[in-house]
């Protein structure tokens, strides 16, 4: 029942108040905002507007997995906890944002009327054997529907906004992030997204336990290929693509029993890739020394011991090192602490 509430707070779009289990005084609270300037609504989860600014010296961006955000309440305050307890109490906390990407098959199934928010993969179903168009799918860039609004725009605008060095003058890196779907998200954000903040903030990536990575396969459709990109990315060439790749930091992690179908993706393309996440994982390290020059920018990392947890890998304490201090950080496979 608690959990029913809380979905229904966040469709409603009311302030949410995440707690840990026995810890009624959790830090920090996050609500609900609606990015300022899209052409049709979309909302993110912060501690408190980005407008608002920060002192922080790390920022990350954390996209959701595949359920559209309505789980997502129980990743970000974690994450966000770990992080604050990591650079303790004596420096601005981390600032984390959590954009929201909706389908509309999932407002409909969770009872949430269409009050004119944008909303992406109209031309997915259920069946995770058959894939819809790239055009509107927001784990590639793929436009809202009715408007061109690309999900890697939303992250744009966080980006610039981030960029005010006003409202955020001690700023040194920023993180996007992403599990799962989110995951998918990343690691094609980082081959065409725009990617950049200011001259002289960071930005680095973390692409964790995708159902599928992309590669540069010029015969095989986007999501899996580059063959008929959506509109955002629709004029970048292979050779810009893999100058992105090859000048980009991504960190990437699979857990080591990531090895079930729960909505895996099944479709001939990724079968491909691998039977399973982990298998697909290890495929794409391999993948990967075709480009020594991409593959100078990725490190590989099993998650020992765990399946597809996303929970467990946003509080990874070699995640967080990583988050916060890059490649000072010990990023290659190892056990779990």
């Amino acid at each position: 029942m608690r959990r029913a509430k809380m979905i229904f707070a966040l469709a409603s779009l009311s302030a949410v108040r995440l707690v840990a289990a026995g810890d009624s005084d959790a830090e920090p609270a996050f609500k609900l905002f609606q990015v300022s300037g899209t052409p049709a609504p979309v909302y993110y989860f912060a501690p408190h507007r980005i407008e608002d600014g920060s002192r922080c010296e790390t920022a990350a961006i954390l996209i959701h997995g595949w359920g559209g955000g309505f789980r997502l309440t129980r990743d970000v305050e974690p994450f966000a906890r770990a992080l604050a307890n990591a650079v303790g109490p004596s420096n601005t906390a981390p600032y984390v944002i959590a954009p929201l990407f909706p389908r509309r098959r999932i407002l409909v199934k969770n009872g949430i009327k269409d009050d004119g928010r944008a909303v992406w993969n109209d031309s997915w179903g259920w069946d995770l054997s058959k894939h819809g168009k790239p055009d509107d799918d927001w784990r590639g860039g793929g436009d809202a529907a009715g408007v061109k609004l690309s999900s890697f725009d939303v992250v744009d605008a966080i980006l610039m906004a981030f960029g005010d060095k006003e409202r955020y003058p001690a700023l040194k890196r920023v993180i996007v992030t992403g599990f799962s779907a989110g995951g998918q998200f990343v690691g094609r954000y980082a081959a065409v997204g725009k990617g950049f903040v200011r001259d002289g903030v960071e930005v680095r990536y973390a692409a964790m336990a995708p159902s599928t990575e992309l590669r540069l396969d010029d015969d095989v459709s986007w999501h899996y290929g580059i063959k008929g990109r959506p509109r955002y990315s629709a004029q970048m060439t292979r050779d810009q693509m893999l100058n992105n790749l090859s000048r980009r930091r991504v960190w990437r992690a699979c857990g080591t029993k990531d090895v079930l179908g729960k909505s895996l993706d099944i479709c001939p393309e990724a079968m491909r890739q691998g039977e399973n996440r982990y298998a697909r994982f290890r495929s794409f390290e391999k993948y990967l020394k075709q480009f020594p020059e991409w593959a100078k920018q990725v490190s590989f990392h099993a998650i020992e011991g765990i399946g597809h947890e996303s929970i467990v890998a946003h509080t990874e304490k070699v995640f967080i090192d990583y988050v916060l201090n890059g490649d000072a950080a010990d990023c290659k496979d190892q056990p779990r602490r």
